[in-house]
């Protein structure tokens, strides 16, 4: 017999406790009871009917398409309702106890961020220091749930199985959390820690050490002409880091500690940095889109900025006060904007490829650099739905500049910065 009930699932048959002494189940008339085998009750539903946990952590009965009660316990977040071996019924936050039907809200107690794993049980759970990361029991007590929370609201989980739990419970250890950097590729996990400190366990596989990238091919330009067709190369393998996305944004005759005071920096928050550098930094200070995460590569009199999961710069024309500034952003998803602004002027603003759409106090700034890229009849190419803008070359030509990849894999200046985020983004 199952031992929970989880959301949007009805009562169909009896749920137990541990030990089995215990159930929820329907009495004689219908009615959803935690009753023993004696037949004790320790809990009634308020009518007779269906009864459905609900998405809230609710109990509700349903006659039919009718509700007949609904419970009186807080609505909650939850996963899952069990019954516990003495008669009482409690709603889990993915394994955490949070509402007990006989005894009110079941205040969770923080470990702190290092614990024997056996004290890992539960309402007592493990916390990082950010409190981003926690660890708490699955309800039966055999597994541990990992749970992160993201900066959009959203949470990764994942389950260290009863078998490896088990062997976890091991005397002198403590459970936490390291930043493991073995293959470059840094990233928090949870481990298991001995006595000296040392790593006896890691959750997951160990990523493999990847071999040494072969060289990069010398870009000997970036535009089209006698020397070459343009490349996105600097951006695909000089920053082949990014996640997913980007946001770039040329500044003319600016200075990249310029640049990012411009974009909000203080002085004593920049600093120099490769771009690899900079996420893993960002990796280890688990930084997540509350933050902003940015390099600016100079250009000879010209600065590149460079967005980490960003989009600020095609939504500040300020940034090119006093000179001239074209900026392109493109989603995971793939949705895009683009940006041509000077003295702090929008001149040109157009959204998802559609030139011919662009709006501000000049859309015809693009017009050279559009026919450049052979693009004579902008309302017709946009048309058609087999092409595609380049983003990344229209702003190069625009704003004068020809990355390659060594540009963008050497030092830069950088900073990590707070991010107001827009009304209505969902926060952490």
């Amino acid at each position: 017999m199952p031992q929970l009930i989880r959301q949007f699932e009805t009562l169909a048959e009896p749920v137990t406790s541990k030990s089995g002494a215990w159930a929820l189940r329907y009495d004689s008339d219908g009615r959803a009871t935690i009753s023993d085998r004696n037949g004790k009750t320790t809990w009634t539903a308020g009518a007779v009917g269906t009864l459905r946990l609900e998405m809230d952590g609710v109990f509700v009965v349903y006659d039919g398409d009718r509700i007949a009660w609904r419970g009186d316990v807080p609505e909650l977040g939850y996963t899952s309702f069990g019954v516990t071996d003495d008669g009482d019924g409690v709603i889990y936050d993915n394994g955490l106890p949070k509402y007990s039907l006989r005894h009110g809200p079941i205040e969770p107690v923080s470990l702190g961020d290092r614990a024997p794993v056996t004290e890992i049980r539960d309402n007592r759970f493990l916390e990082s220091g950010n409190g981003k990361r926690t660890v708490n029991r699955t309800p039966d007590g055999d597994a541990l749930v990992h749970t992160t929370k993201y900066g959009i609201g959203a949470r990764g989980i994942v389950v260290v199985p009863p078998a490896d739990t088990r062997a976890l419970e091991q005397p002198d250890t403590w459970l936490t959390w390291r930043f493991l950097d073995d293959d470059g590729n840094g990233r928090w996990n949870l481990v298991l820690v001995g006595p000296d400190d040392e790593v006896l366990w890691a959750f997951g596989e160990r990523r493999p050490v990847k071999p040494e990238p072969e060289p990069s091919p010398v870009v000997v330009d970036t535009m089209e002409g006698e020397e070459g067709a343009y490349s996105d190369e600097w951006l695909e393998t000089g920053l082949g880091g990014m996640e997913g996305g980007y946001c770039v944004t040329a500044i003319q005759d600016v200075d990249p500690d310029e640049a990012l005071r411009r974009f909000g920096a203080e002085d004593a928050q920049i600093s120099t940095s490769t771009w690899a550098e900079l996420l893993r930094r960002a990796s280890y200070e688990d930084v997540d889109v509350g933050h902003h995460v940015v390099a600016a590569f100079g250009f000879g009199p010209h600065t590149l900025l460079v967005e980490n999961v960003g989009w600020e710069g095609t939504r500040r024309p300020d940034l090119s006060r006093g000179t001239f500034a074209v900026s392109s952003y493109c989603s995971i998803n793939a949705d895009q904007r683009f940006l041509v602004s000077q003295d702090g002027e929008t001149l040109a603003a157009f959204d998802d490829g559609y030139a011919s759409y662009a709006e501000g106090a000049n859309p015809d700034v693009l017009t050279d650099a559009l026919a450049e890229m052979g693009i004579d009849d902008c309302e017709a190419f946009d048309a058609d739905d087999d092409n595609f803008l380049e983003d990344l070359e229209l702003l190069c030509r625009l704003a004068g500049v020809r990355p390659t990849v060594a540009d963008v894999t050497g030092p830069a200046r950088v900073a990590i910065l707070p991010r107001e985020l827009p009304l209505g983004f969902p926060a952490a």
